[in-house]
């Protein structure tokens, strides 16, 4: 659990309402969405574009990862 704790930082921060949970759940979203569109763009280029399109999967397996953790923290079903 601590290696968790220090991989998705964001995920286990304190969350006191449904408010703070739905905020932490758009910050993932965006920082996704901004994170794929740079990658889009560079995934584009001919030699080392396969690269990038791994790290954009990255990214969004991360950002699906940390809210999952994030709701489930939330939930206090992870402790």
């Amino acid at each position: 659990m601590d290696l968790l704790k220090k991989v998705f930082p964001f995920s286990f921060g304190a969350k006191k309402d449904l408010a703070a949970l739905i905020i932490n759940i758009l910050i993932y979203v965006v920082a996704a969405a901004i994170g794929g569109a740079i990658i889009g763009i560079l995934a584009s280029l001919p030699i080392i574009g396969f690269i990038f399109g791994l790290i954009g999967s990255l990214i969004g397996i991360y950002s699906i990862a940390g809210i999952v953790l994030s709701c489930l923290d939330y939930l206090k079903i992870l402790k």
